[in-house]
C-alpha cells in the first residue's frame, strides 16, 4: 500500500493567501452606482428654480455630475443654502454637498 503525502493547511496558506488577494486586487469593484442620467435642464430654468427654492426653504431632488472623471452622478434630495461665489450647500438627512452651479444637472421640487 502506498502512502500519499497531503500538503497541511499551514503548507498550504501562502498558496491561498495569495490567490484570494490576486482575486481581490483584480476584480472590478462590487459597489458601483447606477444612476439613470436624466435631462439636463437649461440654465436659465435651474437658476430661477433654485432661487425659489432657497427662499422659499423647499426640500428638492437634485441629480448632481462629479468635476472629476473618477466620479459618478449622485442623485440626492434636501435642502439648499447659498454660500456665495455660485455655490451651494445642500443638507440630505446625513450627508452634506458643497456644490458649484455647474454641478447641478436636474433640480426638482418633491
Amino acid at each position: 500500500m502506498q502512502q500519499v503525502n497531503q500538503p497541511t493547511l499551514l503548507q498550504r496558506a501562502p498558496q491561498l493567501l495569495t490567490r484570494t488577494i490576486h482575486h481581490l486586487m483584480t476584480t472590478e469593484p462590487v459597489f458601483v452606482p447606477q444612476v439613470r442620467l436624466l435631462t439636463p435642464q437649461p440654465v436659465h430654468q435651474r437658476r430661477l428654480f433654485l432661487d425659489r427654492a432657497i427662499s422659499a426653504h423647499w426640500s428638492v431632488f437634485f441629480q448632481l455630475m462629479p468635476k472629476t472623471a473618477e466620479g459618478y452622478p449622485v442623485n440626492t434630495y434636501g435642502q439648499v443654502k447659498p454660500l456665495g461665489n455660485d455655490r451651494y450647500l445642500i443638507n440630505s438627512h446625513q450627508t452634506s454637498y458643497v456644490v458649484g452651479f455647474d454641478q447641478i444637472r436636474y433640480i426638482a421640487n418633491l
